[in-house]
């Protein structure tokens, strides 16, 4: 499964949050919030578009899987899950400074 573009949709829109909350701790995003991020919506008169849910919701799990063991993202729950804690993902340095050569190496091409 392809996770490279998810990864970048995902790390760009983090990246964007931090730097409105100007390097703000707290700037964590839930997994809906991602879902928005990578999920197409069906619009309000396309009854007959039919979305493939699991391939998205098998894309997500394995974009946040890579990018968690890369050091990219930081998830707020560990091994310890709380009931009704959501899980919440932050940037990390590493993830902010890859998004920023991402950008280099667009304004280069």
């Amino acid at each position: 499964m392809e996770t490279k573009i998810a990864s970048q949709v995902i790390l760009a829109n983090m990246n964007s949050m931090n730097n409105e909350r100007l390097g703000d701790p707290s700037a964590a995003v839930g997994l809906n919030q991602i879902k928005m991020w990578l999920v197409p919506q069906k619009t309000e008169h396309d009854l007959d578009y039919d979305i493939n849910h699991h391939y998205f919701e098998t894309l997500l799990r394995s974009t946040l899987d890579e990018l968690v063991a890369g050091g990219y993202i930081i998830s707020s729950i560990n091994e310890s899950i709380e009931d009704g804690d959501p899980q919440m993902f932050s940037l990390t340095q590493k993830g902010a400074k890859y998004v920023e050569e991402l950008i280099v190496r667009g304004d280069e091409a």
